[in-house]
């Protein structure tokens, strides 16, 4: 039976998830319209509970745009889900609400999937709002990619080195298949989803795009990344208005829920013995930096109560991102 309750309609429908971020989504959607002339494309909206006006903004500015309601917050996966379940398209586009498209970058994406049949998922390039890069490739989260991404000096080696094994080291200028992207702007096919099924709603928001990424290399599907494409991503504003310094301790949640979903117990204990290790380390690399006067006071104990929740974590059974009302 079909994921989808519709049949396809469209070549392209574009899903946004909206919490509290008016000022961002407006732009967003905007762009779309803007840089989108070559393809017939549908926009859905869902929000989640948002008490800044969004719904009645969208509705003003852009009729067109359909919309899902929540009433509560049902995070990124759960709300994306909702969208792509109703969706119309050939293709789905998924894009977080603080991006702006550049220079028909849709157009492009939907062309090179035309193109490239054994592609399942298409990622874009993103770019930081002063249109510096923002890397999004990255590496499945096997131990060993974690002991060669952080162990060894990358900056004491030939340029160009680091970037042939940590994907978030390269520099993103040429079209290739990738573990994973970072999910602010990927287009699946209709054929991939229906194949591997919707995100996991045990992911609130982070790692879901990973757990995407390898359901599809499992089915067989590819993850490109297209550097043609361009897209400003100003990242992570909604996370970081939520959580605030914790950002990184949730993304440590995620990852266990990854590995314990994907690769079972004894994958999930070697990760968190060894991240332990890389967390002790650092702290201590802290410690004489402050001793040596080369921190401040303030930096030194948020940088250190960072490290005694981040080893907490690490010891403590897998948990999903904190889920908010």
């Amino acid at each position: 039976m079909s994921l989808f309750p519709h049949p396809p309609t469209k070549k392209l429908s574009v899903t946004i998830v909206n919490t509290n971020e008016k000022h961002f989504t407006l732009p967003c959607i905007q762009s779309v319209y803007d840089q989108t002339k070559a393809t017939d494309f549908e926009i859905i909206v869902t929000d989640n509970n948002s008490r800044d006006g969004s719904v009645a903004a969208i509705r003003e500015q852009f009729p067109d745009v359909i919309i899902i309601e929540n009433k509560k917050n049902a995070g990124f996966t759960e709300a994306n889900n909702q969208s792509i379940r109703i969706s119309r398209g050939e293709y789905i586009f998924c894009l977080n609400p603080d991006c702006r498209v550049l220079n028909r970058a849709i157009d492009k994406m939907v062309k090179y999937l035309d193109e490239h049949p054994s592609a399942g998922i298409l990622g874009s390039k993103l770019l930081n709002g002063d249109l510096s890069l923002q890397p999004s490739a990255r590496n499945f989260i096997y131990a060993h990619n974690l002991i060669i991404q952080h162990l060894i000096p990358w900056k004491f080696l030939p340029e160009g080195w680091a970037g042939k094994y940590v994907l978030e080291f390269w520099d993103h200028t040429y079209t290739r298949k990738v573990d994973w992207i970072i999910g602010a702007s990927l287009m699946v096919r209709r054929k991939t989803v229906e194949d591997i099924g919707l995100k996991d709603e045990k992911y609130f928001i982070f790692h879901e795009d990973n757990d995407w990424c390898w359901q599809a290399h499992k089915k067989g599907w590819q993850t490109h990344f297209y550097p043609e494409a361009e897209i400003i991503h100003y990242g992570s504003q909604t996370v970081k208005s939520i959580w605030g310094s914790k950002l990184t301790l949730e993304v440590y949640k995620a990852q266990q829920t990854f590995i314990l979903k994907n690769w079972g117990k004894a994958a999930l204990n070697r990760r968190r013995v060894l991240l332990s290790v890389l967390i002790f380390f650092r702290a201590m690399f802290t410690n004489v930096m402050w001793l040596l006067d080369k921190v401040d006071d303030k930096k030194y104990h948020q940088s250190m109560d960072f490290h005694e929740q981040a080893i907490k974590i690490q010891l403590k059974p897998p948990l999903q991102a904190e889920r908010l009302s």
